[in-house]
């Protein structure tokens, strides 16, 4: 099947949100030993104990989102005014067409605004941009596995949700803006 989507996969870990101001900060596997040691706080090992698709961990003077919980690639579909958009991983799907039209039924938006939904709360870095990214790569070494988000600077809201229907069967993590960094009215 054709791909029409830049997906981004995993070495088997999990994908990781990361501001542009901090990517430089990752350091993904380097250090670690063994991830499901407590002891072993290297980046990538602190990434793999998140077991939920949505999870914050610190990283320099700042927070990286993970996304973990399920294997599959991931891919960024915009709402084409850098507010937000979805972030849909692929774990069972007969043809990407059925995706886009899935993200905007009413059966999406009861499933993200259910009690069940998982929630988590993010700032971008000033510039906006967020990388995604496989976590156990290096932010300052990053190859061709990876794609910038734009996004305007501030605060944002993450639901995830496992969406299913004939011939889809995704992880569904909606990204909207809340507010604007403090201090800017845009």
């Amino acid at each position: 099947m054709i791909q029409t989507r830049n997906w981004i996969a995993t070495t088997g870990g999990p994908h990781l949100l990361i501001a542009d101001e901090q990517l430089s900060h990752w350091q993904g596997i380097e250090r670690s030993r063994d991830h499901r040691d407590p002891a072993d706080q290297s980046d990538y090992a602190r990434a793999c104990r998140v077991t939920t698709w949505l999870g914050s961990i610190a990283c320099h003077q700042g927070h990286a989102v993970v996304l973990s919980g399920d294997a599959g690639d991931i891919a960024w579909y915009s709402d084409g005014q850098d507010d937000g958009g979805f972030l849909v991983q692929w774990l069972g799907v007969d043809d990407e067409r059925l995706i886009e039209p899935a993200l905007r039924t009413p059966q999406m938006r009861d499933l993200l605004e259910s009690s069940g939904a998982e929630r988590l709360e993010f700032e971008t870095g000033a510039s906006g941009a967020m990388w995604l990214i496989d976590a156990s790569e290096r932010g300052s070494d990053l190859r061709d596995n990876h794609q910038a988000l734009t996004l305007r600077p501030g605060s944002y809201l993450a639901k995830a949700a496992y969406y299913s229907s004939p011939g889809l069967s995704i992880v569904v993590r909606e990204i909207c803006r809340i507010s604007p960094p403090h201090g800017d009215a845009s």
